[in-house]
C-alpha cells in the first residue's frame, strides 16, 4: 500500500517521547542506553538507563515526500528518517541508507524509557486466543474450526500457550467433552454482521472483537501473563519460537504492541497480534471510548473504503490512548502483507511461505488442513 494524504481533522497527541540521532542499523527493536533526562533523575550523570526505540502513531510522523526532520518517523511502516548530512537540519524517509551514496545515514529515532515490569519469572508466560466465527458471510467453506480441534489435540498455535481461551459466535466443541469455545453475543448498536470486506465477502469483524475483548476481559486470563497474543487460525503459529524473541523484548512504561507490516500506512496485522500485558490492560479499559470516539465504521479512502477490521481498531484504539508501537518485521511471515512476497509474487495474494526455511514465530496464510499441517510438519525438520 502506498502512502497516502494525511487524515484531516486529527488532532496530534502530545509527544511523550525523547528524540535521537543513530547511525544506520541501529533502529528498529535496538535498545539503547542513554543518560536519563527526566527532571527528576539523579545528578549523577553516570547513572544510564535503558530506552528502547518506538514509533509514534502514524498520523504524528512525517509523509514520505516530506522533510521528517522535525517529526523523526515516518507515516509509512518500514522506512526511517535519516540525516542526510552529519549536523544538518534536513532528514527524508527511506526504505534504506547506503552511508556514502544517500548522504550520511544517520538514523532520527525515538525512544522512550524501558522498564523492568516483569509480570511472571520468565518475562514470556502467554495468553492467546482465536476466534472463529461459524458465519463468515461468505459461501466460501472456512476450515478454521478444523483447524482448531486438531491443534487442540496436537498441543500446538495457541494452545501450547499458558493459558488460550478460542472466542465464537456460537458454542461448539474443540475437544468432545473437554474444551468447547467461548460464546460471545452481540451489544446494543454494536451488529456482528453489518458490512461486508469487498474482496473476501467476509463480515467485517471490529464489532465481533469489541464482544471477544469485553470477555477477555472477564475471564482475567490475561492479567497475571506477561503477554497477550491473538493468532488467526489459518496461521501456523508456534509460541516457542515467540517465547525466545520476547525474552529479549523489553518493554516501556506504556506498554508496547508490535506492528509486523512494513511499507502499508497501518501495519499490525490480525494474523499474529501481540501486545504487553501494559497495553493490553490499557486497551480493554478504553475500548468503551474507543467504540464512540473513533469513526471506525467510516468509509475512508485509507482504510480502503470500507469500515475498519478489528486489527486496525486495536491499533488506532491503543495509539489514541497512549500505548508504545515497536516495529518488528521478524515477528510473521504473512501472505497478506505485499513487503513479504518476494519478487515477482507482488501481487499475488495467495502466495504463502516456504515453511521449512521460515524461522518467524508465525507463518500465514494456509486456509485448509492438508496444506496447513504440511506447513506445521515442516517446521519440525
Amino acid at each position: 500500500m502506498a502512502d497516502m494524504e494525511p487524515e484531516v481533522g486529527t488532532p496530534p497527541q502530545r509527544q511523550r517521547w525523547a528524540t535521537k540521532g543513530v547511525v544506520a542499523g541501529c533502529i528498529g527493536l535496538v535498545v539503547l542506553f542513554a543518560v536519563a533526562q527526566s527532571p527528576f533523575a539523579r545528578a549523577d550523570k553516570s547513572r544510564q538507563l535503558s530506552e528502547i526505540v518506538v514509533t509514534p502513531p502514524r498520523e504524528e510522523c512525517a509523509k514520505t515526500i516530506d522533510d521528517c526532520y522535525a517529526q523523526r518517523c515516518c507515516k509509512t511502516t518500514g522506512y526511517t528518517c535519516y540525516l542526510k548530512e552529519a549536523g544538518g537540519n534536513t532528514a527524508t524517509c527511506m526504505k534504506k541508507c547506503t552511508p556514502g551514496v544517500d548522504g550520511a545515514c544517520i538514523a532520527q529515532t525515538v525512544t522512550a524509557p524501558a522498564t523492568s515490569s516483569i509480570i511472571t519469572q520468565s518475562r514470556t508466560n502467554l495468553f492467546c486466543f482465536a476466534v472463529y466465527t461459524e458465519n463468515t458471510g461468505s459461501t466460501k467453506k472456512s476450515y478454521d474450526l478444523e483447524l482448531l480441534r486438531t491443534n487442540l489435540f496436537l498441543g500446538s498455535h495457541i494452545f501450547g500457550c499458558e493459558a488460550y481461551k478460542v472466542y465464537s459466535d456460537v458454542t461448539t466443541w474443540l475437544s468432545p467433552g473437554d474444551v468447547d469455545t467461548v460464546m460471545v453475543t452481540e451489544a446494543a448498536g454494536l451488529p456482528f454482521h453489518g458490512e461486508k470486506r469487498k474482496e473476501t465477502g467476509t463480515w467485517i469483524n471490529a464489532n465481533i472483537f469489541v464482544a471477544v475483548w469485553k470477555k477477555i476481559a472477564e475471564d482475567n486470563l490475561w492479567a497475571d501473563k506477561d503477554w497477550t497474543v491473538k493468532a488467526d487460525a489459518d496461521a501456523v503459529f508456534l509460541p516457542s519460537r515467540l517465547r525466545t524473541k520476547l525474552l529479549a523484548q523489553e518493554v516501556t512504561t506504556n506498554g508496547i504492541y508490535l506492528e509486523n507490516c512494513k511499507y502499508v500506512n497501518y501495519g499490525f496485522f490480525g494474523n499474529l497480534e501481540v501486545i504487553s500485558k501494559k497495553a493490553a490492560q490499557t486497551y480493554i479499559a478504553n475500548i468503551d471510548d474507543c467504540v464512540s470516539s473513533l469513526n471506525y465504521m467510516s468509509h475512508e479512502k485509507i482504510t480502503g473504503n470500507e469500515p475498519w477490521g478489528e486489527d486496525l481498531f486495536a491499533q488506532r484504539c491503543m495509539d489514541l490512548h497512549g500505548v508504545d508501537k515497536v516495529s518488528d518485521f521478524t515477528l510473521t511471515t504473512d501472505g497478506m502483507c505485499e513487503a513479504f512476497r518476494p519478487e515477482g509474487e507482488k501481487k499475488n495474494k495467495k502466495w504463502t511461505p516456504e515453511c521449512a526455511v521460515t524461522q518467524t514465530p508465525a507463518m500465514h496464510p494456509f486456509k485448509t488442513p492438508k496444506v496447513y499441517f504440511d506447513c506445521l510438519k515442516a517446521t519440525q525438520r
